[in-house]
């Protein structure tokens, strides 16, 4: 029956196939932790004894949370199919505590710092695989796509009389990403590069099959070291900075939400308000229509400094 519960969640599109099989993932680790029950001999004591036990392997509060809401989301939908759980109060079920890590996204000048590198390393030798790199980096950071998105893009996809390609989104959503001129520069320029029939945007390098994700992580750890940047950084960082940079530039966060493809508002919010709080904050302590500070105890701290 939770089988039956996730084809019909395929069928009306509420689960994507990702999130079905990490559900059944969780699934399977929740009664391999508590031991051998079935779904109606569960009671709230087996989630105290998960929690305990989860933790005390290591596992982080984020891990177990995701654990307890798959139970939380299929436990109702075998109630509507008439399976009764007589010792499980699914309301008074908790969760360990979640602090939500700052969204992480780079500068203008960090951004300018990551793509000099790659730009350099075009300019001592232009090849299919550095010129193919700097293509994905510009798309995604002029788009705000996630990688998998754009890894999925065929040739043929792209509008260049509109400026646009349609794409489908995480949850089978579909989406239209809109291109600027410069990410159109670097898409010829790779594509000049390529003589193979392979009909994705970005292949491998003897354009026999479409660029994987995990070679993609190589070439960007690669540039990353060589940038420099001492902040902790990943590629999907690149979407969080399209969505923060627009955002701190005046943009909706209507507008923001839909580049995206988030459902609604909130999730936008949830994820990049307190980053562009952040950021205009060391903006007014760096503005000078904000000093309050006595004059001539800014005059002495710029002497000292020239002492």
């Amino acid at each position: 029956m939770a089988e039956e519960c996730f084809r019909e969640a395929r069928i009306t599109d509420e689960l994507c196939p990702a999130s079905i099989k990490k559900y059944t993932s969780s699934l399977r680790t929740f009664f391999a932790t508590i031991g051998p029950k079935g779904f109606t001999e569960l009671n709230n004591g087996d989630f105290d004894q998960f929690i305990m036990a989860m933790k005390k392997n290591g596992a982080g509060n984020s891990r177990i949370a995701n654990v307890i809401a798959t139970l939380k989301w299929i436990i109702p939908r075998l109630e509507r199919k008439g399976i009764v759980f007589p010792h499980l109060d699914l309301l008074s079920i908790k969760k360990p505590r979640i602090i939500k890590p700052e969204t992480n996204y780079l500068t203008e000048t960090e951004v300018e710092r990551f793509l000099s590198g790659v730009v350099r390393d075009i300019e001592k030798r232009s090849t299919v695989k550095n010129v193919r790199f700097m293509t994905l980096a510009v798309f995604l950071l002029q788009t705000g796509a996630r990688i998998g998105e754009l890894l999925s893009i065929d040739i043929a996809d792209i509008d260049r009389l509109n400026k646009e390609v349609r794409i489908i989104g995480k949850g089978s959503k579909p989406r239209t990403l809109f291109l600027r001129q410069e990410t159109f520069y670097w898409i010829d320029r790779y594509l000049a590069l390529r003589h193979d029939s392979q009909p994705a945007l970005f292949a491998s390098q003897d354009g026999s099959a479409r660029w994987k994700q995990t070679d993609v992580g190589r070439s960007f750890r690669r540039y990353k070291e060589k940038s420099g940047i001492k902040k902790d950084f990943v590629i999907h960082t690149f979407r969080h900075t399209f969505a923060t940079q627009y955002l701190m530039k005046g943009a909706g966060i209507n507008v923001v939400q839909t580049a995206l493809g988030h459902s609604d508002a909130v999730t936008t919010l949830k994820y990049y308000a307190a980053a562009v709080e952040k950021a205009k904050v060391r903006e007014m302590i760096n503005d000078r229509h904000f000093d309050f500070m006595p004059q001539s105890v800014l005059d002495m701290n710029q002497g000292s400094a020239k002492i």
